[in-house]
């Protein structure tokens, strides 16, 4: 008997070392799909600066496979950056789209796109007028950075810098008091960028609203203008140091109104 039931437990034996075999080829075959097909994996980070002049791009790798090669580019140009780990570490001066493409031993590769647009590089809007001769009032503001109020100056046409009489940072607004036939103010925000309006004698019926879409000029209505044929010397079309205009919104229909 015991002869008998040692034959039949043999083929029993055979079948559990083929289905070893059929489990170990499975697994290995799994093993190489994935090492020939492992594609690099990613996670992209954008941090702003407070002062809105840069911004730092962190690439952190989350796969773990080995890499030929990583480029970062902004805008088709080369970033330089720095690892530290599995992050790479880059930093952006302006705004564009940034491109990253990694590359396992494999080969396999993998692209990644982010849009940076947090970056200030628009000049604050200003909005002057001339209320009398010699006499400049701005308003300003900007969308992204804090306004520079040490940056405020004009130049007359001598080419004499000249600071504010009058400045409201609570409001955005100075005045500028100047001598000769023109004047050019400037005014810069703390990330870098200015603008700039140019105003002469011959301009107190006028308005001019500088911004990034260009410049615009308006002329004031008939109705408060005050006896244009006199002496500019004498013409006044608003208060002296009237500093209650802001730059206007689209809504404002008289700024925006063609003369």
């Amino acid at each position: 008997m015991s002869d008998e039931s040692n034959v039949k437990e043999k083929p029993k034996k055979r079948k559990f070392s083929k289905l070893k075999y059929i489990i170990a080829f499975i697994f290995i075959n799994v093993i190489i799909f994935f090492v020939v097909t492992s594609q690099p994996d990613f996670e992209i980070s954008i941090v702003p600066d407070p002062d809105a002049k840069s911004v730092e791009i962190r690439v952190t790798q989350k796969s773990f496979f080995p890499l030929q090669s990583f480029i970062m580019s902004l805008d088709d140009s080369p970033l330089s950056y720095t690892k530290n780990g599995n992050t790479y570490v880059a930093t952006a001066t302006h705004n564009g789209t940034l491109e990253v493409v990694a590359t396992n031993l494999n080969t396999m590769s993998q692209t990644m796109y982010e849009r940076i647009d947090s970056i200030d590089s628009t000049s604050p809007t200003i909005f002057a007028q001339l209320v009398k001769k010699g006499v400049l009032n701005i308003t300003f503001e900007d969308g992204h950075s804090d306004i520079d109020y040490d940056s405020i100056y004009a130049l007359d046409s001598d080419d004499k810098m000249l600071k504010p009489s009058k400045v409201d940072e609570g409001e955005g607004r100075a005045t500028f008091e100047f001598k000769t036939y023109s004047i050019r103010a400037f005014v810069s925000d703390t990330a870098g960028n200015q603008g700039e309006v140019e105003f002469n004698n011959s301009e107190i019926n006028q308005t001019k609203l500088v911004s990034a879409e260009g410049m615009e000029v308006n002329d004031i209505p008939v109705d408060e203008r005050e006896n244009t044929e006199k002496d500019l010397s004498n013409e006044t079309t608003f208060d002296e140091g009237n500093l209650n205009e802001k730059p206007p919104k689209k809504n404002d229909d008289y700024l925006y109104e063609k003369h």
